[in-house]
């Protein structure tokens, strides 16, 4: 009598079909976006794809399902209080320099110090020459402003941005990038160094990349590559608490602040 894994596919399986998978759920987004489906249709389609496909996946793998946190009994990881705990005090550590830079990065792409960047690509000349028509010409904005949607519905435009932020658009991606994807590649290469308490490695850089590239297919900006960076303080957040909430509370912040950076500093 055979035992009952015998047919269990093997962690390199896993990490290869979670690696096609991702590759298939971004093919699909763009070819819808060809074929002309409307724009809320193709983001709710992979909104349900990035929750449920995890958990589809590994439907037989209960274990590997808890450990990636992508179920089972559900898609929402179980909530840690430990985890917004390391998020917020990322956030501390990590907001600060990052709204210094940015001010001192786009004022000095506006006023022509780092030409160099526009005119690396002729795209990113085009996407910083908008933003820039919008500039200040100075270090600092001229007031801190918020998005006016924010306003809409007697100030509850605020809380439907965090929600829309939290489970529209960071949990999904944190779930299949890191949950799913990240975890499946670290079976076949674990990290091998620890950064700040967190294993890190080829996993990480490889789902970040990833990550990176589905963004440039959801809008063909070359600038959105960027989002490779702060994917890799994402996979550190899941490595080092073990829980998906951590990079998710901080994703929503980050794009929370980003749209207080952009509203505030190219105001329209």
């Amino acid at each position: 009598m055979e035992p009952k894994d015998a047919a269990a596919p093997s962690p390199r399986a896993i990490a290869v079909r979670a690696a096609l998978v991702t590759l298939i759920v971004y093919g699909g987004y763009a070819l819808t976006g060809w074929l002309g489906l409307s724009a809320d249709l193709r983001f709710i389609g992979l909104v349900a794809a990035f929750y449920f496909l995890p958990s589809v996946m590994l439907q037989a793998d209960p274990e590997r399902q808890r450990r990636y946190e992508v179920g089972p009994g559900g898609v929402v990881p179980p909530w840690r209080w430990s985890a917004a705990r390391l998020a917020g005090l990322t956030a501390l550590v990590v907001f600060p320099p990052f709204v210094m830079g940015c001010l001192w990065f786009y004022a000095h792409v506006c006023d022509g110090t780092l030409a160099i960047v526009r005119e690396a690509w002729p795209q990113l000349d085009r996407f910083f020459g908008g933003l820039c028509r919008a500039h200040n010409g100075r270090f600092w904005p001229d007031a801190v402003r918020v998005p006016r949607s924010w306003f809409d519905y007697g100030g509850g435009g605020l809380l439907l941005a965090a929600a829309v932020e939290v489970f529209a658009i960071a949990l999904p991606e944190e779930v299949f990038h890191r949950g799913y994807l990240m975890s499946a590649l670290a079976e076949v290469w674990p990290p091998r160094r620890r950064i700040l308490g967190a294993g890190l490695g080829a996993a990480a850089v490889v789902s970040s990349a990833l990550f990176a590239i589905g963004h440039l297919i959801g809008m063909a900006e070359v600038a959105r590559l960027a989002t490779f960076f702060p994917a890799l303080l994402f996979a550190w957040l899941w490595s080092k608490s073990g829980s998906l909430w951590a990079p998710t509370l901080f994703h929503a912040a980050s794009n929370l602040l980003m749209a207080i950076l952009i509203a505030s500093t190219f105001p329209r």
